[in-house]
């Protein structure tokens, strides 16, 4: 018994189907999260919990349904930590254009300390 391979159309129906879950989720829960980034796991939680989608996919999907919420103009630059533990990518809005990133242990601390600030 030999599997089907998915197409690449039907992968990207896939992934915008649970895109539209993520960001159906997390409009139907953001007012419970107002300053806080819980959030996010918690859609990614709700991905893999509900519509079993592997965790390595959800962290990608929940950023993407995620940043599409923010305003158009309002950052012209993204980080995406989710590509890879080896890198990590940079998004220019204004170019349109994503650039690679090594991580290094330094950088990937100094990301993560931007992402969560210490409170004060």
């Amino acid at each position: 018994m030999q599997l089907a391979q998915p197409t690449a159309q039907e992968l990207n129906d896939y992934r915008i189907g649970m895109q539209s879950n993520a960001a159906a989720f997390i409009e139907r829960h953001q007012q419970e999260h107002l300053h806080d980034d819980s959030l996010f796991d918690r859609t990614v939680n709700h991905l893999v919990d509900v519509w079993d989608v592997p965790v390595f996919m959800a962290d990608r999907l929940v950023h993407l349904a995620m940043t599409e919420r923010l305003p158009k103009d309002s950052r012209w630059i993204g980080i995406d930590m989710a590509s890879g533990s080896d890198f990590c990518v940079f998004h220019d809005r204004r170019t349109n254009t994503a650039v690679p990133v090594p991580s290094s242990n330094r950088l990937h601390s100094f990301l993560q300390d931007l992402a969560n600030p210490a409170p004060r």
